[in-house]
């Protein structure tokens, strides 16, 4: 898969995108593509020749069909292949970004996915594909998604403490446990449920979890001479095999066939 092109959001949207993404396949082209448990949500939409065509499954089921969708998080791998004449565009969202923006619950998204006119609307989600299909370069393609979400960026500072919940485990890169994340911050167990379901769509240990694998992959992509043992030491892991358990649960393979993947793709994905 062709690394994509990386936009970075306007400073007033950066605390609910992290990166729009911007991949094209030329017409004939087909690519196969995998990614693993990110800890985000996104959109995508696919934008191109009537000829082109995107698959993508979670498991052994169909993750969308649409051309435009919103996904949520998710805990297995998603994978596929897109055929070319194709544009997709990818919104990478922070873990809590697209529930501020559109204040969905994102626990009906996880491991799952919506068409992008059921979240926002037919008449909105016609406007903004009109927009992006009338206008063929990609800079400008990207500022009207820019301006699309934009509008949708609330009046009054909404980052509230559950927020820093999130700076807590990700200081902490993934390795803590929920009665460390308690101790640290005013909320309950089950509050603490509740506010990562609706506005992440996954349960805080689940979320540390991914964010740990996530942050494994980004030092072994940094240290490519570290052995097994000291990433998994420097990860947080307990051992060898504890890591391992993560890693052919969220890439599907060992650790040691790693290199039959294509790391370049999944070390974008996961650096978002």
């Amino acid at each position: 898969m062709p690394r994509p092109i990386t936009f970075l959001p306007a400073l007033e949207l950066q605390d609910y995108i992290a990166s729009y993404g911007v991949i094209e396949i030329p017409a004939g082209v087909t690519e196969s593509y995998f990614s693993p448990p990110l800890a985000l949500s996104g959109f995508i939409i696919n934008v191109g020749d009537e000829v082109g065509k995107v698959e993508c499954k979670i498991g052994d089921r169909d993750f969308f069909t649409s051309s435009a969708v919103a996904t949520g998080q998710v805990t297995s791998p998603v994978y596929g292949q897109m055929t070319g004449e194709l544009k997709s565009f990818l919104v990478f969202f922070r873990p809590t970004g697209m529930h501020r923006l559109f204040k969905n619950d994102l626990s009906e998204l996880t491991n799952s996915s919506m068409r992008l006119s059921d979240l926002i609307g037919e008449e909105e989600a016609g406007l903004l594909w009109e927009d992006l299909i009338a206008q063929a370069e990609t800079g400008k393609q990207v500022l009207i998604l820019e301006e699309f979400f934009s509008k949708r960026i609330p009046q009054e500072n909404d980052r509230d403490t559950f927020e820093k919940v999130l700076d807590y485990i990700h200081e902490h890169k993934g390795n803590v446990s929920i009665a460390e994340i308690e101790r640290a911050t005013p909320y309950s167990r089950k509050t603490l449920e509740r506010h990562f379901q609706k506005k992440v769509g996954l349960s805080p240990k689940v979320y540390a979890q991914v964010y740990q694998f996530k942050c494994l992959l980004n030092f072994l992509e940094s240290h490519p001479e570290i052995t097994w043992t000291q990433l998994a030491n420097q990860s947080g892991y307990f051992d060898h095999s504890h890591m391992s358990r993560y890693l052919k649960e969220y890439l599907q393979i060992s650790p040691n066939s790693m290199v039959r993947l294509d790391m370049e793709f999944i070390n974008y994905l996961l650096s978002r």
